[in-house]
C-alpha cells in the first residue's frame, strides 16, 4: 500500500521542517505544508490529504477548529487529523477533541519521531 499524503500545519518553520524531515525519514514522499489555518484548510480542500496533522494554535484560527471545519466541509472527504499541541496536555483535552472535532489521535510537543510513527501508524491502521 502506498503511503497517505500528509499535511503538516504548523506556524513554527522550525517546528514544520522537522516533521518533514521525520516524515521523509519515514519514506512518506507526499507531503504539503501550510503555515496558517487558512492555508490549512485551502491545502486540504484543494489536495485532499489522507492525513493532516494540526498544530493547536494556528494563525487564524484554532486547530480545533481547522479539525471541525475539515470534519464538516464535505462528507466525502474525511482526513485523519492528528492534533498536535504543548498546551492541551490534560487527558480531558484529548478526550474532548477526539469526541468533539474529530481529531483521530493526538501529540504532545516536543514532536518525536517516536511519537509521530505511533500517531501515525495509529491514523493509517484506522484508515485501511
Amino acid at each position: 500500500m502506498d503511503k497517505p499524503r500528509v499535511l503538516i500545519a504548523e506556524d513554527g518553520r522550525a517546528q514544520r521542517a522537522e516533521v518533514v524531515q521525520f516524515l521523509k525519514q519515514m519514506a512518506f514522499s507526499n507531503v504539503f505544508e501550510a503555515a496558517t489555518a487558512h492555508e490549512a484548510i485551502k491545502i486540504a480542500m484543494q489536495s485532499r490529504p489522507e492525513v493532516v496533522i494540526l498544530d493547536g494554535l494556528l494563525p487564524g484560527m484554532h486547530g480545533f477548529e481547522v479539525a471541525r471545519f475539515l470534519r464538516n466541509a464535505d462528507p466525502n472527504y474525511q482526513p485523519r487529523i492528528i492534533f498536535v499541541t504543548a498546551i492541551y496536555k490534560n487527558i480531558r483535552y484529548q478526550n474532548e477533541a477526539k469526541l468533539h472535532y474529530g481529531i483521530d489521535a493526538y501529540v504532545i510537543k516536543p514532536v518525536t519521531e517516536d511519537s509521530l510513527r505511533f500517531a501515525l501508524a495509529e491514523c493509517v491502521a484506522a484508515a485501511a
